[in-house]
């Protein structure tokens, strides 16, 4: 017997439309979000043992001239592969557009932790024509978005140049060519594992009760250059009963936009700058008869001076070069007696300097990156009544050659 199947109008219809619901939201997630990223293999090796985080991967200097330092080094990483997730097209609030955005990779917040998924920046913003305000983890503006090196390296030119970033509340004004950049932040230590002498803010920070402040005004050109000027000022309490202390730094720099080149620089001055992967920090230094009671220390930031230049090609092939320096100036005024506790990073390091050329080989989606690092740093050998490294020097060099791998999507 055969038996015939009759289709109900209703089911049907109902079947369509379940098709509809389900289609519709994705349909609007395409709309409001946008995934995006790499995935960036390395292969890094090093002709001595050097100052680093995360297996070695991210680089600051080598370490000073020793038996066990002299030794040669080879890493392969994929950890720092990120992944981006811009949000938009959604409603407004206050007459203000309305965006998010979400960026992690894979790089995990300290030695032994690697491959580990972590935040990297995440922030909600709400832009007006001539206005924008920004809440969550940014850049530091010592970074600077609109002028830092793109060096193949993960550092992007630290410690030469300040690297960092920071949960913040940021107001940006717009005019034509002009941008006024204010922010209250906060500091995050991302580096730990490259921290020493107790080096760590977070929580000398929080128990000052106060945000760091930065400000910065930049101008810009209708051809993409820009010059720009900012300043950074933050207190510590390295002592739940002692006394803060502040710090501040003041910087310059530049982008210059030509056709297939562009040429970047920034000149940095400042006290402490260790939340921002940069040398020095801060010494105890001894109260008046009070010479060995820690609780009673008056705290000094230590002064450094950097400044780098950035040439970046454009193109299918397209060379580039960092240059950088460093020097160590010490406090910013003599100490009284014998100093009793520090917490610098490389305290003896008197200046340093690097030299880095690069090749980048584009071919659509993928790119092939060569890089070759060449750090130095002098050693002092004792410091003077600014507890700035004099006397003796040792210089110990390392040559980092880097062959990198890009898949953007």
């Amino acid at each position: 017997m055969r038996h015939t199947l009759h289709r109900t109008p209703g089911r049907g219809r109902g079947f369509g439309l379940l098709l509809l619901l389900l289609a519709t939201p994705l349909t609007l997630w395409a709309q409001s979000f946008r995934l995006s990223g790499f995935l960036k293999v390395e292969y890094l090796y090093d002709t001595r043992q050097v100052v680093a985080a995360r297996e070695g991967e991210f680089l600051l200097f080598p370490l000073p001239k020793s038996e066990a330092t002299e030794t040669d080094n080879f890493g392969a990483f994929v950890f720092f592969s990120r992944l981006r997730l811009n949000i938009g097209d959604l409603p407004q609030a206050l007459g203000a557009q309305v965006t998010g955005y979400f960026e992690a990779d894979f790089f995990g917040p300290n030695n032994g932790l690697e491959s580990t998924f972590r935040l990297r920046r995440g922030f909600v913003r709400l832009a007006w024509e001539q206005a924008e305000l920004l809440f969550g983890q940014e850049w530091s503006p010592l970074f600077t978005l609109a002028a830092f090196p793109r060096t193949v390296a993960t550092t992007t030119g630290a410690p030469f140049q300040p690297y960092a970033r920071q949960p913040q509340m940021r107001v940006t004004l717009k005019g034509q060519h002009v941008r006024f950049i204010g922010a209250l932040a906060w500091q995050r230590d991302a580096f730990k594992d490259i921290s020493f002498n107790g080096v760590s803010g977070i929580k000398q920070q929080q128990m000052a009760a106060l945000p760091a402040l930065h400000t910065h005004l930049q101008l810009f050109s209708q051809g993409g250059s820009m010059v720009g000027a900012g300043a950074y000022l933050k207190s510590l309490r390295p002592v739940a009963t002692g006394d803060r202390f502040f710090a501040l730094a003041v910087q310059g720099y530049f982008t210059l936009a030509g056709k297939g080149v562009t040429l970047r620089g920034k000149v940095t001055y400042g006290g402490d700058l260790t939340d921002h992967l940069m040398t020095g920090g801060y010494v105890y230094a001894p109260a008046a008869g009070r010479e060995n009671d820690y609780y009673a220390a008056a705290f000094k930031p230590l002064q450094v001076l950097s400044g780098w230049i950035d040439i970046d090609g454009a193109g299918r092939v397209a060379p580039g070069l960092f240059v950088g320096y460093l020097v160590n100036q010490g406090a910013g005024s003599d100490l009284e007696g014998t100093v009793i506790g520090t917490a610098v990073r490389g305290p003896n390091i008197k200046q340093l300097w690097r030299l880095a050329p690069r090749l980048n080989l584009n071919h659509g989606p993928v790119r092939f990156a060569f890089e070759l690092e060449v750090t130095s740093a002098v050693y002092a050998s004792r410091f003077d009544d600014r507890y700035k490294p004099v006397g003796d020097t040792e210089t110990a060099t390392n040559i980092r050659g880097n062959f990198t791998v890009f898949l953007f999507f």
